[in-house]
């Protein structure tokens, strides 16, 4: 007798997983990891603090720079507190400082930014680089401490 060509053979089930298009989904994976990796690693070197400090005596007190929301800049440093001054006055004030502390043997002339939170990102890169002039390798910015998160 001849088998009809409608009639449907039984054939024994696969259970095996067909992970080819998990291998697919993984390649395109690494490949977009292997693209984006290298944007993320762009950055800004920052000196952070290590974890023990130490004390600071009154010949190693910071210079403190402060710059106001309308560009007044003052400093602070030894006896004089918040003297205004103009830019080209503030590099020869932190040259000598500098070239006195290179003569005793001291530590390089720390500098701190007290800067107004209104103030403009330009205006402070601008005094960062006023004080690069100067010769000052060591600047951080001062902050205030949070305010607390009002409770619900």
């Amino acid at each position: 007798m001849k088998q009809s060509p409608y009639r449907r053979e039984k054939k024994a089930l696969n259970a095996e997983m067909n992970v080819v298009p998990y291998i697919d989904v993984m390649l395109v994976l690494l490949v977009i990891f292997m693209v984006t990796a290298p944007m993320l690693i762009t950055g800004v070197d920052v000196d952070l603090p290590k974890e023990q400090t130490n004390t600071m005596s009154q010949s190693q007190l910071p210079v403190i720079v402060s710059l106001t929301d309308s560009g007044d800049i003052f400093i602070s440093y030894e006896d004089n507190v918040d003297l205004p001054i103009s830019e080209p006055e503030l590099i020869d004030t932190l040259s000598n400082l500098q070239n006195q502390s290179n003569g005793a043997g001291a530590q390089p002339v720390q500098v701190m930014i007290n800067a107004d939170q209104n103030n403009q990102y330009g205006a402070i890169m601008t005094l960062m680089a006023t004080l690069q002039q100067a010769g000052i390798q060591k600047v951080g910015l001062l902050t205030g401490a949070p305010l607390p998160t009002p409770s619900l």
